[in-house]
């Protein structure tokens, strides 16, 4: 019995955790859901292994420091560019980029082996958490996993396999 009062705790513990980092996601995009409607996310310049570029139009100043831009690239399937983020290092720049006060973002752009076809730049919200590779882009039926199933937008660019990377 002590044991399966343990594992309930725990279990609600590690749910209110999770929980809390999406409302704090769920209360920035409800904020600025007028925004995100019109959002664009412009990519300006990819140097092959040294930077992914580009900006945001449409998003209010004071928005900016409440969100970053995540990058994927497609092979197989969606993973995310140019490092996987883990909790313990610092991402700004390696496995995402935060918005400039200006609205501009920049990241390291590696070469891999494996061409990929495109590149997605996903607006989130800062504490969004971020997920290091997935099957879909966008939500099945609207609702199911997606890497953009909470995002505020994103674009997505073909590339010829050795475009960009």
């Amino acid at each position: 019995m002590k044991t399966i009062l343990l594992l309930a705790g725990l279990l609600s513990f590690s749910f209110s955790t999770f929980a809390e980092v999406d409302l704090e996601t769920y209360g920035v995009l409800q904020e600025y859901d007028y925004a995100c409607r019109n959002v664009q996310v412009h990519i300006d310049r990819i140097e092959r292994n040294k930077a992914i570029e580009g900006h945001v139009t449409g998003l209010p100043e004071e928005a900016h420091k409440l969100f970053k831009v995540v990058f994927y690239v497609k092979t197989n399937r969606w993973y995310i560019h140019p490092y996987e983020h883990n909790t313990d290092q610092n991402g700004d720049g390696m496995s995402f980029s935060y918005l400039a006060s200006d609205g501009t973002f920049s990241i390291k752009s590696v070469r891999r082996e494996v061409p990929s076809r495109y590149l997605a730049a996903v607006l989130f919200p800062r504490q969004h958490r971020i997920i290091n590779s997935a099957r879909r882009l966008h939500p099945l039926w609207g609702i199911f996993g997606g890497l953009t199933k909470h995002a505020c937008n994103y674009t997505v660019i073909k590339g010829n396999g050795d475009f960009f990377l």
